[in-house]
C-alpha cells in the first residue's frame, strides 16, 4: 500500500514534497473486574498517515502549506486520487513560511534502541504475568483492586517521504489504567484511579505501583481535613514530580521558542542569585529502558541521538522539529521524546526530614507549560511536622515555578518514569495551601 499511495501522489504531480508514515499495531487488550478477567480481545490496525506539502511564492517570500490526512488501507485508485485532491486543495490554502522536510543523510546514524523483552514471545503469553505482578499486592492494607483495564501492543512503523527517507522501526507500548477502593463500617467508601504506562516486563516497577496506590486508598480513608499548613514547603513524587519536571523540558523545544511560548531563552541562566536550591541539568534522549515513547526517529525521519539542553543551569540547545529549527536558524536535531533531569545534593529522606506537606494525589492536576502555574485540588496529602506524619485531604495547592526559580531540591535518587528518567522527589518551597477546614 505504501507503493501504491506514493504512486498516486506521484502521478497527480500538484505535491512539493510529502511524507507517509504505516503503523501496523497489534495487540491484546484484557478486561478485568476485580481480579476477574471479564472479556478480552486481540486486535490488529493497520493506519496511514499522509501529509502533502504545496510550496508557493508569495511576493518575495517563498511559502509552504501541509496538510495531513489519513488514508484507509482498503481505499481504491479513486479514493486515493479523491483524498489527494482533498489534501492538495487545504494546504493550498496555507502559507507558512517555507522549511525544508529532512533527506536520507538526515535519517542515518540513529541511536540503536534495544528491542523490548516483550518480542521474546508472543504478546498473548506476556499477560498473566502482567497480571500477577498488578494483582500480587491486592488486599493490602484493606485495600483491593476494583477494575483493571491492561493493554499491551506491538507497533510496526515505516516512515517513507519524497526526499529519499525510507525507515522502518519497532516498539512495544504497555498501558494500564485501574480503580482502586478502600472502605471500613461507618464511613463513605474511597475511589482513587491511575494508570502506568510500560514497555517492559518490570513486575516490580508495576508491583510497586499499584502497591502505592493501595495504600493511598487506605491513606485517604483514614484522613484528616487539610489543617492550615502556611509556610510549608511542599514535596512532590512519581507522576507528579515528573509533571514539574516536565516544565524544563518543554522549555527546551524550539516550536514554543518560536511561538514565543516558552519561559526561557536561548542561553538564559536558569538559577537566581542569593537561592539554595539545586543545579538543572537536562539531557533530551531518544531512549529510556521502559518507557513506550522511546524511538530511534522522529515523526519526520530525523535520526535521534541524546542533546545536552540545559547544562549547568544554562539553556544551551533547543530541541524540536527540522520545520522550528529552519526557522530559527539552528541546526536540526529532531524532536527527542524523552529526557534525564539530574539528580540533587540530597537524598529523598533528607528533603523529607524538614516539616513539609507531600502532596500525593490530586483531583486533577495540572503544570502550565508557559506560566510556570501549578496546583489542584488535594485529594490525599500527608503533614509532616512535630515528628508526626498525618493523612490529609482537601482544600488544595496552587503555585508557580517561575516565582521557585533557583530554589526547587531535587532528591539525589533517580527514578525512571513514563517520559524520564529524573529525580525522584522534589521540594519546591513557595506554594498556596488553601485549608479545607
Amino acid at each position: 500500500m505504501i507503493d501504491t499511495i506514493r504512486e498516486a501522489v506521484e502521478a497527480d504531480g500538484r505535491a512539493s514534497d510529502y511524507r507517509l508514515s504505516q503503523s501496523l499495531r497489534k495487540g491484546v487488550e484484557w478486561y478485568l473486574i476485580g481480579d476477574r478477567l471479564d472479556s478480552a480481545r486481540s486486535l490488529e490496525i493497520l493506519s496511514y498517515s499522509l501529509t502533502l506539502y504545496v510550496d508557493s511564492q508569495d511576493g518575495d517570500e517563498r511559502t509552504r502549506g501541509a496538510f495531513t490526512l489519513a488514508i484507509q488501507p482498503s481505499a481504491d485508485a479513486a479514493e486515493l486520487r479523491a483524498a489527494i485532491d482533498r489534501g492538495i486543495r487545504a494546504a493550498r490554502g496555507m502559507k507558512n513560511a517555507w522549511y525544508p522536510l529532512p533527506d536520507a543523510e538526515a535519517s542515518r546514524g540513529a541511536l540503536a534502541i534495544p528491542m523490548s523483552a516483550f518480542a521474546s514471545s508472543p504478546i498473548e503469553a506476556a499477560m498473566p504475568a502482567l497480571k500477577a505482578a498488578l494483582y500480587a499486592r491486592e488486599g493490602e492494607a484493606g485495600s483491593r483492586i476494583n477494575s483493571l483495564e491492561l493493554f499491551l501492543s506491538r507497533i510496526d512503523e515505516r516512515i517513507v517521504n519524497s526526499r529519499g527517507i525510507d525507515l522502518s522501526f519497532s516498539r512495544y507500548k504497555g498501558y494500564c489504567e485501574y480503580i482502586v477502593n478502600a472502605s471500613t463500617p461507618g464511613k463513605d467508601e474511597i475511589e482513587l484511579y491511575g494508570d502506568l504506562d510500560f514497555a517492559e516486563p518490570d513486575y516490580e516497577r508495576l508491583s510497586s505501583a499499584l502497591g502505592d496506590k493501595l495504600r493511598q486508598a487506605r491513606d485517604r480513608l483514614e484522613a484528616e481535613p487539610t489543617p492550615d499548613c502556611g509556610g510549608l514547603p511542599v514535596l512532590f513524587r512519581a507522576e507528579l514530580a515528573e509533571k514539574i519536571y516536565s516544565y524544563w523540558f518543554e522549555g527546551c523545544q524550539n516550536a514554543a521558542a518560536y511561538q514565543k511560548t516558552s519561559p526561557f531563552t536561548l542561553g538564559e541562566n536558569l538559577g537566581a542569585e542569593g537561592k539554595t536550591g539545586d543545579v538543572i541539568s537536562l539531557k533530551a534522549l531518544p531512549y529510556l529502558a521502559g518507557s513506550p515513547s522511546s524511538a530511534p526517529y522522529d515523526p519526520d525521519g530525523m535520526a535521534l541521538k541524546p542533546i545536552d539542553c540545559i547544562v549547568a543551569n544554562k539553556l544551551e540547545r533547543l530541541i524540536g522539529p527540522i520545520k522550528y529549527a529552519h526557522y530559527l536558524k539552528q541546526s536540526p536535531c529532531g524532536a527527542l521524546p524523552l529526557f534525564e533531569l539530574a539528580g540533587g545534593a540530597q537524598s529523598q529522606r533528607e528533603l523529607a526530614s524538614v516539616p513539609h506537606l507531600e502532596a500525593s494525589s490530586f483531583s486533577d492536576f495540572f503544570v502550565d507549560p508557559t506560566t510556570g502555574d501549578f496546583g489542584g485540588e488535594l485529594r490525599l496529602g500527608y503533614v509532616s511536622r512535630d515528628g508526626k506524619r498525618v493523612p490529609v485531604s482537601g482544600g488544595s495547592i496552587t503555585g508557580n515555578l517561575a516565582e521557585n526559580r533557583g530554589a526547587i531540591k531535587l532528591s539525589r535518587e533517580l527514578e525512571a518514569r513514563a517520559s524520564c528518567l529524573a529525580p525522584a522527589a522534589c521540594l519546591i518551597p513557595k506554594a498556596r495551601i488553601a485549608s479545607a477546614l
